[in-house]
């Protein structure tokens, strides 16, 4: 039995603990707070420069906040430069990669976590170890095989590449992809595919009717890394075309610099408007991307 005395003796230790607890949680509060608004801080300053005139976001001091809101910027940017043409080759690009991606790197991923084969692991070294390549050590040898089979100058090295589970832009590798979904693959019950094998399904039914659906979540963050991560690129777009019609929206940007003017407050709508498309996406499949990233990279 507790006594009196033992029960007035434990309230100020529970309290202490209470307390302790509390300040625990309030430091990690600031801390992600702190957080939050360092990322922020640079969306914030893009929108709020895309509405201010181009004198304003040049001044110094710098202000946060414009004076008056020049929504005008918005149309003007999109007029400033063929926009339509080069978010829709960005748009192009992107699917083409994502479909690429999941095309080449699911059943790859399917192989090392479900088949059993001899050099299984030795094979998924060296795709590991070409995570490990920086994009520049692969960005010459693409190059030079692209022109002699007479592509360069067309969206075609940057369609076909994801395709043949090559890099995909210096951001996000297949390689990185295959060992996503390989680790997810593998931590799923065995169970499940000897029970299909025994039913008599083959190795693609087991793939598409079984895995996949059980996948969900990290066929989601691939998905949104890779669309992240093309819809971004820079450098092999740079490198790969030469027409200025086929460029995508990220090299399209770089036309409202000139030698001797830039219009910061039409690049800045510009970039906002460029970056909306990724939010949604992000935001739509953050479930799915943070447990998919979670168990895909643990096993």
């Amino acid at each position: 039995m507790i006594t009196l005395r033992q029960a007035e003796a434990r309230t100020p230790a529970r309290e202490r603990r209470r307390r302790a607890d509390r300040v625990r949680e309030t430091i990690r509060f600031a801390i992600g707070f702190a957080l939050a608004a360092a990322f922020l801080i640079p969306i914030i300053w893009m929108v709020s420069g895309s509405l201010k005139s181009n004198e304003a976001v040049t001044a110094s001091p710098p202000q946060l906040l414009p004076d008056g809101l020049h929504w005008e910027n918005y149309a003007a940017a999109v007029t400033y430069i063929d926009f339509g043409t080069y978010i829709t080759n960005s748009a192009i690009v992107t699917v083409f990669t994502i479909a690429g991606t999941l095309l080449a790197c699911v059943p790859a991923a399917y192989a090392f976590a479900v088949l059993r084969w001899r050099g299984r692991e030795a094979t998924f070294g060296v795709v590991l170890f070409s995570m490990m390549l920086p994009f520049p050590a692969v960005m010459v040898p693409m190059y030079l095989i692209f022109r002699q089979l007479g592509m360069i100058g067309s969206l075609t090295p940057l369609l076909v590449t994801p395709f043949v589970g090559q890099f995909i832009t210096p951001a996000f590798s297949s390689a990185l992809a295959i060992f996503l979904l390989r680790q997810f693959l593998a931590q799923l019950p065995y169970e499940l595919i000897e029970a299909a094998k025994i039913d008599g399904s083959s190795s693609l039914r087991i793939l598409v009717q079984i895995l996949l659906p059980l996948a969900r979540p990290i066929l989601v963050t691939v998905t949104i890394m890779t669309a992240l991560s093309s819809w971004t690129a820079f450098v092999g777009p740079l490198i790969f075309l030469s027409d200025e019609s086929l460029n995508t929206l990220s090299l399209g940007l770089q036309q409202y610099q000139s030698q001797h003017f830039t219009a910061y407050n039409l690049l800045l709508a510009a970039s906002t408007l460029f970056v909306i498309p990724v939010m949604v996406l992000f935001i739509a499949g953050q479930k799915y991307f943070t447990s998919g990233a979670t168990s895909g990279a643990i096993k």
